[in-house]
């Protein structure tokens, strides 16, 4: 019974490491090996702030055709974000984009306000440019100032 049990852990392992994707994380570009008409858009949601991490939380990864589609909130997919991740994948056709990425923060008192963070929801935002190139994944970093 027990080397049952440990053949069905082993097979498991094996099988989730397997069906991981690899992550791009130098930033650099890579070639798909598939021969579709599209690129792959990694964005990585990273913020360096004065506020302790335990007090921020992701709040939106969007993406827009334009620069007035994104300033008017017009995307046209987002990420589902999570504090566990930090790398987002998007398959699309080659051309440029906009993101908009958000982050909330938690503290009491005047914390928020002090280190940049705006309204009362205590939102900081960042948002640019990004290109999309077929066969390649580009990668890109969120610019929180």
């Amino acid at each position: 019974m027990k080397h049952i049990s440990l053949r069905i852990l082993v097979i498991l392992i094996s099988v989730l490491l397997l069906a991981c994707d690899k992550v791009v994380t130098d930033g650099s570009d890579t070639v798909i090996t598939h021969d579709k008409n599209t690129g792959i858009l990694d964005m990585a949601f990273v913020y360096n702030q004065i506020i302790p991490a335990s007090r921020l939380r992701k709040v939106r990864l969007c993406l827009a055709y334009t620069s007035d589609d994104l300033y008017l909130g017009k995307f046209f997919t987002q990420a589902n974000v999570s504090e566990a991740v930090v790398h987002y994948r998007f398959e699309l056709p080659p051309g440029d984009y906009f993101y908009y990425a958000s982050v909330t923060c938690y503290c009491g008192g005047d914390s928020c306000k002090t280190a940049g963070f705006l309204g009362p929801d205590n939102i900081i935002a960042a948002g640019g440019k990004v290109t999309v190139v077929k066969g390649l994944v580009k990668g890109y970093t969120t610019a929180f100032h």
